[in-house]
């Protein structure tokens, strides 16, 4: 059987992403750690260097940080030189996983044919249970889904129940659109050759990078897969708080991302992406009235 390899993304957040790989260390289902530091600014290069003589952890650095995309890329197209792997493990560093859901992740990618992409259920460190897949919603739904206002008032006609999902290839397994980023798993021989080398868009530097690798698996047939019946922790926007603080800081990056995608990857004209425009900036005041006015977080 091919290897796993884990690929860990930094951005000064080192302390983070050293708990992470101690705790995966001793797995049974990941042969490699593969930290890679998105050229932070804060030492954090430095700070990794305790992890160096580690069995089976290795470090790399980029040499510009080209976001949470260019990334991951680097790490896998890293991985793909090193250790040709069966499995690629995209994990950020505030999650909390098992061997159990990696295992049950993998059962799921073999055993559905259609699947390039899977995940597991997430839930918070508190043990609440957080949105664990999207489905790929055509251009005006997912405009809506993006306002917390609308997101919520329209949750019946912007999200599919778990229960009518379609099936997976395993029991307790579910065809989804796309999974969070925070852990996923690739099949890389989903992946062949070029495709291996663009399975993120490196002209997104944070937020929709799922949503944009759903589409492009869509057009080849392909899909993601979501293990009901498995979970991880995710200290949810831990990492992404270190270099972006603030809600609405947060949400004019996810604005400029969401433009990108709907003019690149749903086909939008003038008209829709003016319309989104206006919507997006109606959205971001929402969101600073409610984060600096009423100190709301989410």
């Amino acid at each position: 059987m091919g290897k796993t390899v884990c690929i860990i993304l930094n951005y000064n957040d080192a302390p983070t992403a050293i708990g992470l790989v101690r705790e995966l260390a001793g797995s049974r289902e990941i042969d490699e750690i593969l930290v890679v530091d998105n050229h932070s600014s804060d030492g954090s290069w430095e700070e990794l260097s305790a992890l160096r003589g580690m069995p089976g952890v290795s470090l790399a650095r980029t040499r510009e940080n080209g976001g949470y995309g260019a990334g991951n890329q680097a790490g896998i197209q890293l991985a793909v030189e090193r250790w040709d792997p069966e499995y690629v493990i995209i994990a950020n560093p505030d999650i909390h996983v098992t061997d159990g859901c990696i295992r049950r992740v993998k059962e799921a990618l073999a055993g559905t044919e259609c699947a390039a992409v899977g995940s597991a259920m997430v839930r918070s460190p508190e043990g609440k249970r957080l949105f664990s897949y999207w489905d790929l919603l055509p251009f005006w739904r997912d405009l809506f889904d993006t306002g917390p206002v609308t997101r919520r008032l329209l949750k019946p006609w912007l999200i599919t129940p778990l229960n009518r999902l379609p099936e997976g290839g395993t029991p307790g397994s579910r065809l989804v659109g796309a999974v969070p980023g925070s852990f996923f798993m690739l099949k890389m021989s989903a992946f062949p050759g070029k495709w291996g080398e663009t399975v993120f868009d490196r002209k997104v530097f944070l937020y929709c990078e799922e949503k944009i690798l759903a589409r492009k698996l869509e057009k080849r047939g392909l899909g993601a897969v979501l293990v009901t019946d498995a979970e991880y922790v995710h200290a949810h926007s831990v990492s992404i708080d270190k270099s972006t603080s603030g809600a609405a800081a947060k949400q004019k990056i996810l604005h400029r991302s969401k433009l990108y995608y709907y003019r690149r990857y749903l086909g939008a004209g003038p008209v829709r992406m003016a319309a989104a425009r206006i919507y997006l900036a109606a959205v971001y005041g929402e969101v600073w009235i409610l984060s600096r006015v009423f100190r709301l977080k989410w």
